[in-house]
């Protein structure tokens, strides 16, 4: 029983939730496709040899809107951030000439390469200055425009694309390739939640719906993401730095049934979780997100999701996870013969170290099949999570100096197993804290339309059945201490009570946990 304020500031960092190991759209097979004669040409003397490149990319391909995203994807492929370049402060020439040569480029050198590209397939494409709410955007929207992107001109209308970021992400000081296709051809109204152009006129957005600096700045980091996930606001969506006097919920509609979502709160200085400070309840394809403060601190909230029918694992580790727990265990598996050394020289291969970092990183290959499936391979041995969470959604999130936060070291929600991650239709009624009191006499009540059985148990210990009432819902008042006692141990004090469900009866899957005080 399983209970910049400078022009070229261009990368989006994610941080903290690891990300999934394979992206969820694949590139297009042709750029890796191309003569390693035209490869190798090209960045040796890219005026001479850029147009047999482009040819060769786009031939017989009918729609200029696959056009450009097959030049996407090759740039995605084969041109790297300079971060470097960036960190120094010393910008060098940032054309395409330059760009193909070193293979690396900041966002004007990315956005010039696609508009020459773009030239040579015979589709029109201009560069878009503006603001963008990723790496080094603080509270307000700077004087100069801090980002560059690209617009394309499929058929009669223009497509918005930000190659920059659909390459990868900076981890600190360090590139990170990551490929994405958030960002390409993403609907220009949802586009501006992320990325504001400095003359109006480039929003390609109805009259009605231009943004201006102050609305841009008011309204939460939104990428692309968000969208690609299916999810839209339900009612009054977040600001860019919300106050709050207590907890706060939002609303969201989730357009795809396999799509989980989390929520997360964190200090935004130190970056540390705030324990349980955020709650998540969904109905069918209706969910709310709730989230509150401990302190009077200045804090972050994110969204998180991921799908349910994926098998997506972590794109890094830290050091010691990777050296001192997932590397050991992959030796003892090749040692007993589990895994071939090929296959362990695979996974040693797919990360690569960041020492400023502590962090493993994917060394991300999406054609290198063979070197993928050996790594999920061993992820399934060593039984690691294969539904990692992305980042869909980030504000700020402070107390309005009234409200002093609901208390350091209390947990204001209960901690949720990941079996409630994926849950589609149970909600918790009662108890919503994150504690219940020794000795107390608590009522439990469970609304559920997945399951038919629920139960409560402290540390292992009897499962406590509860009564499924007139309304539907499962519920029974326990006593912490007495009806709920850890296994084999009626004397000693339980240090957690949690509800686990079942849906034939007999197979418990944990829902919730609670510290007992």
């Amino acid at each position: 029983m399983k209970y910049g304020k400078r022009f070229v500031l261009c990368l989006l960092a994610l941080a903290l939730f690891s990300l999934q190991l394979y992206a969820r759209g694949m590139m297009n097979s042709r750029v890796r496709s191309v003569p390693a004669a035209i490869s190798s040409s090209v960045t040796q003397n890219p005026k001479k040899n850029l147009s047999a490149l482009v040819q060769n990319l786009t031939e017989g391909l009918g729609d200029d809107g696959l056009k450009v995203r097959v030049i996407h994807d090759w740039i995605c492929d084969n041109i790297a951030y300079d971060a470097e370049m960036y960190f120094s402060g010393k910008v060098k020439k940032q054309d395409w000439e330059s760009v193909l040569k070193g293979k690396k480029a900041l966002a004007p050198g990315y956005v010039d390469l696609l508009n020459k590209m773009c030239e040579l397939a015979g589709i029109e494409s201009i560069s878009i200055k503006g603001y963008f709410k990723g790496f080094g955007y603080g509270d307000d929207v700077p004087e100069e425009p801090n980002h560059v992107w690209n617009a394309v001109k499929i058929g009669s209308g223009w497509k918005l694309v930000d190659v920059t970021l659909d390459t990868g992400s900076l981890e600190q000081r360090t590139f990170v390739k990551r490929y994405s296709t958030q960002w390409l051809f993403l609907d220009p109204e949802k586009f501006l939640y992320s990325h504001l152009p400095e003359v109006a006129s480039y929003q390609y957005v109805d009259s009605s719906k231009l943004r201006t600096k102050d609305q841009f700045k008011q309204e939460p980091y939104v990428p692309g993401v968000f969208f690609e996930y299916g999810l839209s606001f339900d009612g009054e969506i977040p600001g860019y730095r919300t106050t709050v006097s207590g907890p706060v919920t939002y609303g969201f509609m989730l357009a795809d049934p396999a799509v989980s979502v989390l929520g997360g709160v964190c200090e935004k200085v130190t970056m540390v979780k705030a324990s349980n400070a955020s709650w998540i309840e969904r109905s069918g394809n209706k969910l709310s997100a709730s989230f509150d403060v401990p302190t009077a601190k200045e804090y972050q909230a994110f969204v998180y999701a991921c799908r349910s029918d994926e098998e997506t694992y972590p794109w890094f580790f830290s050091d010691a996870e990777f050296d001192g727990n997932i590397l050991p265990k992959a030796k003892k598996l090749a040692s007993a013969g589990e895994i071939s050394k090929d296959e362990l020289k695979s996974l040693t291969d797919s990360y690569f170290k960041v020492a400023h970092n502590r962090r493993y990183y994917l060394n991300e290959d999406l054609f290198d099949e063979t070197r993928n499936e050996n790594v999920k391979k061993i992820f399934r041995l060593l039984k690691l999570s294969s539904k990692s969470m992305e980042e869909v959604l980030r504000f700020d999130i402070r107390s309005d100096g009234v409200y002093k936060g609901y208390g350091l070291n209390v947990e204001k929600y209960p901690t949720a197993y990941t079996e409630y991650t994926f849950c589609k239709n149970t909600a918790l009624v009662s108890p919503m804290s994150g504690s219940v009191k020794l000795g107390d006499t608590v009522h439990f009540e469970i609304a559920t339309g997945e399951y038919s059985a629920v139960a409560v148990a402290a540390d292992g210990g009897e499962l406590k059945k509860l009564a499924k009432g007139a309304n539907g819902n499962y519920s029974g008042d326990l006593t912490v201490g007495s009806d709920l006692v850890p296994k084999g141990d009626k004397d000693s004090k339980p240090t957690s009570v949690s509800v686990f469900a079942s849906k034939d009866g007999k197979h418990y899957e944990g829902l919730w946990v609670y510290k007992v005080e």
